[in-house]
């Protein structure tokens, strides 16, 4: 269906809106063709947008997206209903909000529309929650189930609702008009129509008139929009009914064409040839594609299809070419809209080239048509013309419409151009579901069995008797009983029919088997026993009972005149009417009589599982099916045979000629009977070298079908066929019962007498034939007589055949079937015939898992005899094209065969050919293996009859395998070895005659998953964890089954949590991921409220995206093994207006409190026991500039975790090391709200720091490094406990802040085994800061120092450093720091370790322009400053100056420095001033920025994943703490802490979003970015410093986030260039230069520390 031609331009964006004025959640703009999803504000929902494609995005409702949300991020909207209800929320199938919301014992009546909630459920009085309906919510008029009535009025007007209350459109009536709309409800059954509504007329005359209106801003799809309902039948008249998907949103146009057409003079009988050659000079000169402006890429404009030729005289021709081309394949960005698309498809290039084409012939442009705008199939343009509908379920395409499927027809999806016959029963029309074919029986609500056939008893439950049925579901109505009855008992009864007028009674040369007294059901039993029982009288008030013979003396037959000719045979008998009745003895008033059906038989005849004779038929009978039973017929035939010496036997046959015909076909001596009743073409499992049906060939001559009967032929045309037989498979139709009967004594029947027909004799097939063959011995098979196998039935006289040519017949035929690998000739059940059977290829041996490793065996259901197989003939090319397979198991598959191949002398190539050869012979085969089995020698070959379910993917590099990927026997590499498949479309066309194999059901339940929407997705091709399972196509024929068994693969693995389904050329795809959710920050930067989501990453395109939605449970006790309980809480984090609960576990001892005797000491385990109370913060470590406080002390050695509750499963954990101050509060750096934004857990741990952590003599006496052991104890006890409370302790990430940052970096050098971190977070500090790490000698000093200051003059020193208070040992700690400089403090001693231990290590790290070693400082000074020692400020600067010289104290550097710096200043306050800011910024170039930028260049040189940071001068540092640096803050989410969150703006609370985006992505998978594909705009990707980078790349966390370079890169080109060289030159005595020089190249190689 075409657009009307017109010239198409540019067309602005206009919204699509309801009849409300609300946002439709998909929007299209029609002139690009692009659509997207909005929400009810119209604001864009991200990654939604798709560009010319015939899939709309999902779009989610309100509803649904918060259902998602909830299930991705864990945040509720404070708002929500589900803020006090079990998330995520409830919806409708058509996505609104259930009205109600349940959650245990709690539940809320909502507005369906928006979820807000309007009052609390009540509880009915069985306990159930209830809500009263959004009808009478509202207080609308109400129908007592609390429905709308379709009629709504107010005081003004009145108006017609759907059934969700919305109003129709175009139905609101005033009421001073004296009038109302028409708004019933159909009376048939109908469908609830998605976005419109069915409105009826008042019934008249039996019928009720309905239209269907879609809603404002949709489409009705249907070609009809008004539909009769028959009030009395409950039906919708003629094939006309409304569908729940009639009214559909229009999509963008989708084709556009244009045509040309030629006058050519040419000839007639040139079409064909010229067509082709025309179409072929097309493409080869490029007039079938177009290139396109932007990409370049080629797209095809033209197909075969694109040339016609037709006659238009003698030699005349018209010549139309058409170019087609789909606006799916023309990209936005090369033409952005239809009117450009128009413009660069140029007519007039390709009206030249065809001209040019056509060359001498003589050829006339008659016409062209304009560029047309047009639907692909499966969708129709709308009444406008302006976009295209699908044909929705229960419809299908056809004619550019979309008739309703057929009655006995479905279609369950969208945009089809068939509809699929249902499997069982019949359907009304336009059903869309398999589920609405449903038998006679079930249609009737009757007793039915499995497949839908009616049960024998039935019970009527109104009367409350039992009565039979028969198998077409007619009631006996003689069978009715008060009694229930059983389906055995009615089966007998069924079989027998009452016998009314067909009636002689009295008569006196009848044959009564028996008399005897019983009852109606004793009689009806013993005749159904009795072989040669016809029928049976009841009399004496059914006491007495007569069982008659099938002898012909108890049935008389009249017919009328006969006439011969039937369809051009001359010589067929023709009857207009027969009619047999039976014969009883008695003639009582209450005389019963009972036919039974099937008895036709005499002890002369029998019916043969065969259906058709060959030859043999010499007299045929013809029968009006209208005024002749089947049951007459055959008996009138059969006792005409018995009477002739030359009939053996009859066909009997009923068809649809000539408004139904029954033929009874005499025959003699046929010498071919076959078409057994249970043979594969005969039930429809495969197609056959014969014909089964009713033998029709045409007569080209004639122009007519033959009918060919036992050798005798009809001529059919139209006029003798039924109505209900055209258009239909004439072979299957015509024909509704064919069988063959033989006499008994068919054997030694006379068909010698010169009366009867001679034998016909056989041509003597080629023995050659033999060779293709082998015999079979007991050995080669396996016999299981109770195994029905598929098979083609021959049965061959013997009077035609003897033993040696029916043998070469039977093979003969074998070798003619495709599908016939054996054949077995045996004796017929009638002893006149030899039986020859054919089988397809049995062989079924072993799986993957279960190996058979020997020749696999044939299976038949006897034992052979004269039985020969199929020869494999190897020696022809190679037909198909096998794929290798990158798969290294398979699950479930069969093995056709198995073979060994030699692998000698070049014999592994030919034995390669020889199994594709065999796959390539055997119809069955999908594949092979080309495998070496370490259980047995050599090669094998197996041929694969299926390739079931494949697992662990070579292609796969992803170290998350949830399937046992364990190396097995059997080797599938290198090549050529491995698995391969057959094209698929080479796969057999009749699957029944393979062996059958399903996926094994399995234990799903649906509610514990969910299917995402688009919106929810993003696709990453650099997702890297995920796992890849394969269901082959010849086992996932059931989507259901498919879907379930991958879903299950998931639940079988504790870490997966998502399943993607897609389809490829053979098999169905599962992806399996773990969590590979991606959460943050997703506001665009002009945004006033910053805001955040959650996408789950897939690695690839999926039809189908499953998330599981069970999670674990909240847990806020866990028992720590060797310890006791741990008492955590739960606790809600609020971000912006959303709420998440994480559970915390704050103040958890993990180490020994360091105090007495353990002062100085490494960490040492815990000991606690018992329950432990962490709900309430403890003490952190003492620092230098604590005052004496209840909040610091010794015993400091707690860590808090911060765990999302609810996950699915174990998530990535971040180790923060962190010492607030003594005055700061505890709570400022909980991890919660970081923990459930990034969905991390998140673990805070004080560490001992300054002499508490690092004081060392330099000997065995105190050893140093305290608090980087307190570092270890958190990372082993984080390795061993945080998967109690869902953490995975195989991928940790170490951070922490300025100095800890340092002393963190040393862990990068250290050896623990098995590593017990992966990544790391390093803000304001690195492993190559000058004052990292300190000499044994310097150690010494500062410890004597120390000890001095507390009057430890005694040789005990270390005795009297332990015992020292620890308020007095932080006071003289902090009056040495405030005098000395950063050279001069305590730190950890240096490590020996092997320089390769810190490679591999993924690392984040950055500066703040904030940071500052004064600043670090201010606590020791305000200490200071409390205690009198005011002149410690001028002491401080001095030695902050002096470390200007370097470890070295070089005086020229340090003049150098202050020239670099200009740090002279004059004596003024303002100079003074001036002066601090400098030397701050160069104490934190040498410390803090330059050591950080040579560890980023240093690492990312070792191969590791490098991300570089800085933070630069940003105002809301004058309303943070300025005890924590501002990075970090923003890191935890301080901002959107409800106590400080008004301290910062919407930019800084936006900044903190990003950052947490970033810290948490790290976290997750070593990479900051949530995603490749997150929208930039939204977060700027954060790239890596690369290796030989220089300056290295850094981001700015700055509002705009920002990528730069060159960060204080003439400070640092300053100290490390001439400050190396003046330190070197400095260094003095000689006799330490080693020392001193080592100390100089720790900026390249840190392992020396």
């Amino acid at each position: 269906m075409y657009l009307p031609p017109q010239r198409r331009s540019y067309q602005p964006y206009t919204p699509q809106c309801d009849a409300s004025g609300n946002w439709i959640h998909t929007q299209c703009h029609h002139s690009t063709g692009q659509c997207w999803c909005v929400d009810e504000d119209g604001q864009y929902v991200a990654n939604s947008l798709s560009s010319r494609s015939l899939r709309l995005p999902k779009c989610l409702s309100r509803c649904e997206r918060a259902q998602a949300h909830s299930l991705l991020s864990g945040w509720t909207k404070a708002s929500d209903i589900t803020n006090v209800l079990p998330r995520p929320p409830q919806c409708e199938e058509d996505g609104r909000y259930s009205v109600l919301q349940t959650g245990g014992a709690v539940g809320s009546c909502v507005n369906p529309m928006t979820g807000e909630m309007m009052q609390t459920a009540t509880q009915s009085t069985t306990g159930q929650l209830t809500c009263p309906s959004w009808c009478d919510l509202q207080g609308h008029q109400c129908r007592p189930d609390g429905s709308f009535v379709p009629l709504q009025c107010d005081v003004t007007s009145c108006w017609c609702v759907s059934v969700d209350g919305q109003e129709v459109g175009g139905t609101r009536t005033l009421q001073q008009t004296g009038q109302t709309p028409s708004c019933d409800r159909p009376l048939c059954p109908h469908p609830a129509v998605t976005y419109g509504a069915l409105l009826c007329h008042p019934v008249v005359g039996g019928r009720q008139s309905c239209v269907l209106v879609c809603h404002h801003g949709y489409h009705n799809a249907l070609p009809v929009s008004s539909f009769l309902c028959d009030s009395e039948s409950g039906e919708w008249g003629g094939d006309s009914a409304p569908l729940s998907g009639a009214c559909q949103i229009s999509q963008p146009l989708q084709m556009m064409s244009y045509s040309q057409l030629w006058s050519l003079s040419s000839s007639c009988s040139q079409i064909s040839s010229l067509q082709s050659l025309l179409f072929s000079s097309m493409t080869s000169r490029g007039l079938c594609s177009v290139q396109l402006p932007v990409s370049g890429s080629l797209v095809s404009v033209c197909d075969e299809s694109s040339v016609r030729l037709q006659c238009d005289g003698d030699e005349s021709l018209k010549l139309t070419v058409t170019w087609t081309v789909a606006l799916s394949d023309l990209p936005t960005s090369d033409l952005p809209n239809l009117h450009d698309i128009v413009l660069f498809l140029n007519q007039s290039k390709r009206l030249e080239g065809v001209h040019r084409l056509l060359g001498n012939i003589k050829s006339t442009l008659v016409s062209t048509t304009t560029p047309n705008f047009s639907c692909v199939h499966g969708y129709h343009l709308t009444n406008d013309s302006e976009g295209c509908v699908v044909c929705p379920a229960g419809s299908y395409f056809r004619e550019g419409a979309c008739p309703l499927c057929p009655r006995g027809t479905y279609q369950e999806e969208e945009g089809r151009d068939h509809c699929n016959k249902c499997p069982r029963g019949s359907s009304p029309a336009g059903a869309s579901s398999v589920n609405q074919c449903v038998t006679e029986c079930q249609r009737r609500g009757l007793r039915c069995t499995v497949q839908g056939h009616f049960l024998s008893a039935q019970p009527d439950f109104l009367s409350g008797r039992w009565r039979c049925f028969n198998s077409e579901g007619a009631e006996l109505e003689w069978t009715s009983s008060n009694k229930a009855l059983t389906d055995e008992e009615c089966s007998v009864l069924s079989r027998f029919q009452v016998v009314g007028s067909d009636l002689i009674i009295r008569a006196e040369d009848t044959d009564v088997l028996q008399t005897m007294t019983s009852d109606l059901r004793a009689c009806l039993q013993a005749c159904a026993e009795e072989l040669r029982c016809h029928h049976v009288a009841l009399f004496n008030s059914q006491t007495q009972c007569e069982l008659y013979s099938t002898h012909t003396l108890n049935t008389h037959c009249t017919t009328s005149q006969q006439t011969t000719g039937f369809l051009g045979n001359p010589r067929a008998e023709v009857f207009d009417w027969l009619s047999c009745s039976m014969k009883v003895r008695g003639g009582a008033s209450d005389l019963l009589v009972f036919r039974k059906t099937g008895a036709e038989s005499s002890s002369r005849s029998v019916r043969t599982v065969m259906m058709k004779a060959v030859s043999g038929v010499f007299r045929t009978q013809v029968f009006s099916s209208g005024r002749s039973s089947l049951s007459d017929v055959h008996r009138f035939c059969q006792d005409g045979c018995s009477r002739d010496t030359c009939c053996h036997g009859f066909i009997l046959n009923q068809n649809s000629l000539s408004g139904g015909s029954l033929l009874c076909g005499w025959l003699t001596a046929p010498s071919v009977l076959m078409c057994g009743d249970q043979d594969w073409d005969v039930i429809g499992h495969g197609k056959a070298n014969r014909i089964c049906g009713a033998g029709l060939t045409y007569n080209e001559r004639q122009k007519s079908f033959v009918f060919n009967f036992g050798g005798q032929e009809f001529n059919i045309t139209d006029s003798a066929l039924s109505t209900d037989s055209k258009n239909k498979d004439y072979q299957s139709s015509i024909v509704t019962f064919q069988a063959v009967y033989l006499n008994a004594d068919a054997s030694s029947s006379d068909s010698g007498s010169s009366s009867c027909a001679a034998a016909e004799v056989s041509s003597s097939p080629d023995s050659s034939v033999q060779l293709k063959f082998a015999s079979l011995s007991d050995d080669d098979v396996i016999v299981d007589p109770h195994r029905k196998l598929s098979a083609l039935s021959f049965w061959l006289n013997k009077k035609n055949y003897d033993s040696q040519h029916a043998l070469l017949w039977c093979l003969t035929r074998c070798d003619a079937e495709s599908q016939c690998h054996i054949a077995d000739l045996t004796e017929a059940d009638s002893a006149a015939f030899f039986s020859c059977t054919l089988f397809p290829d049995t062989r079924v041996c072993g799986a993957y898992d279960k190996p058979v490793r020997r020749a696999c065996r044939l299976l038949l259901d006897r034992a052979p005899n004269n039985t020969y197989t199929k020869t494999v003939d190897l020696s022809g090319p190679v037909k198909s094209f096998y794929q290798r397979i990158s798969f290294q198991k398979m699950l479930s598959y069969s093995v056709r065969n198995r073979v060994s191949v030699t692998e000698n002398n070049g014999a592994l190539t030919q034995g390669f050919r020889e199994c594709e050869r065999r796959c390539d012979e055997d119809p069955c085969c999908r594949g092979f293996g080309f495998v070496r089995d370490t259980k047995s020698p050599g090669v094998v070959c197996v041929s694969l009859l299926s390739l079931g379910v494949l697992t662990c993917d070579e292609d796969v590099s992803s170290s998350w395998k949830p399937q046992d990927c364990r190396p097995s026997a059997v080797k599938s590499s290198p090549e050529p070895l491995g698995w391969y498949f057959k094209p698929v479309n080479q796969w057999t066309a009749v699957p029944a005659l393979c062996p059958d194999f399903h996926l094994s059901p399995t234990n799903v339940s649906l509610s514990e998953w969910r299917l995402l929407g688009d919106s929810s997705i993003l696709v990453d091709p650099s997702v890297s964890t995920y796992d890849v399972v394969h269901i082959s196509r010849d086992v996932a024929t059931d989507d259901n089954r498919t879907r379930d068994w991958c879903l299950h693969a998931c639940q079988g693995a504790e870490s997966c949590v998502a399943v993607s389904l897609s389809e490829t050329e053979f098999a169905t795809r599962c992806v399996l991921y773990p969590d590979t959710r991606a959460c943050g920050l997703s506001s665009a930067p002009d945004s006033s409220r910053p805001a955040s989501s959650c996408k789950l990453l897939i690695k690839e395109p999926a039809h189908r995206v499953y998330l599981r939605t069970e999670k674990l449970s909240m847990v806020t006790k866990v028992s720590i093994p060797g310890h006791g309980i741990l008492e955590g809480v739960a606790v809600e984090t609020v971000l912006n207006s959303e709420r998440k609960s994480v559970v915390q576990y704050v103040g958890v001892p993990y180490a020994r409190p360091p105090i007495g005797a353990l002062r100085f000491e490494e960490a040492q385990p815990a000991d606690w026991s018992g329950t432990w109370n962490a709900t309430r913060p403890r003490d952190t470590c003492l620092q230098p500039g604590d005052a004496a406080s209840d909040s610091s002390s010794e015993d400091c050695l707690y860590l808090n975790v911060f765990s999302p509750a609810a996950q699915g499963g174990r998530v990535p954990v971040l180790v923060f090391f962190f010492n607030p101050s003594a005055n700061q509060s505890p709570a400022l750096l909980y991890g919660s709200t970081l923990a459930a934004l990034g969905n991390i857990v998140v673990v805070t741990a004080n560490y001992r720091t300054a002499a508490m952590g690092f004081l060392s003599t330099g000997d065995s006496r105190l050893r140093g490094n305290y608090g980087l052991s307190d570092q270890e104890a958190v990372l082993r006890w984080v390795n061993k406990h945080i998967s109690l409370m869902g953490g995975d302790n195989s991928q940790v990430t170490v951070g922490a802040e300025r100095g800890g940052a340092d002393i963190a970096s040393l862990h990068l050098v250290s050896s623990s085994s098995p590593p017990l971190f992966h990544r790391m977070i390093l803000m304001g500090g690195s492993i190559f800061s000058p004052a990292l790490v300190d000499s044994a000698s310097s150690s010494k000093r500062l410890t004597l120092d120390l000890a001095s200051e507390l009057g430890c003059v005694t040789s005990d020193l270390a005795t009297c450093l332990r015992s020292a208070p620890a308020d007095a040992l932080n006071a003289a700690q902090t009056k040495l720091m405030a005098v000395s400089g950063p050279f001069r403090s305590w730190s950890p001693q240096r490590l020996s370790t092997s320089p390769l231990s810190y490679r591999g290590v993924d690392l984040l790290l950055g500066t703040s322009e904030h940071d500052g070693l004064i600043g670090r400082a201010r606590r020791i000074k305000d200490f200071e400053v409390l205690q009198g020692r005011v002149d410690t400020k001028t002491a401080f600067y001095e030695a902050l100056s002096r470390s200007l010289g370097g470890e070295t104290g070089s005086e020229r550097l340090k003049e150098a420095a202050t020239w670099f710096y200009s740090l002279d200043h004059s004596p003024t306050p303002a100079g003074y001033n001036l002066f601090s800011r400098v030397l701050n910024n160069a104490t934190r170039d040498l410390f803090i920025t330059c050591p950080s930028l040579q560890m980023a260049s240093f690492w990312a040189n070792n191969d590791a994943n490098v991300f570089l940071y800085h933070l630069p001068a940003n105002s809301a540092l004058n309303r943070a703490d300025v005890f924590v640096p501002l990075d970090v803050q923003f890191a935890f989410g301080v901002p959107h802490h409800p106590i400080s969150s008004q301290r910062f703006t919407s930019s800084d609370r936006r900044l903190s979003l990003a950052v947490m985006t970033y810290m948490s992505s790290f976290v997750r998978t070593g990479n900051p970015n949530p995603s490749q594909v997150w929208e930039e705009s939204v977060m700027p990707r954060w790239h890596p410093v690369q290796s030989s980078e220089s300056p290295p790349t850094y981001l700015e966390m700055s509002p705009a986030l920002v990528q730069r370079r060159g960060l204080r890169e003439r400070a640092c080109s300053f100290w490390s260039h001439m400050g190396a060289t003046l330190s070197r030159e400095a260094a003095r005595p000689r006799s330490e230069s080693l020392t001193r020089k080592s100390r100089d190249t720790r900026s390249s190689n840190p392992s020396r520390y």
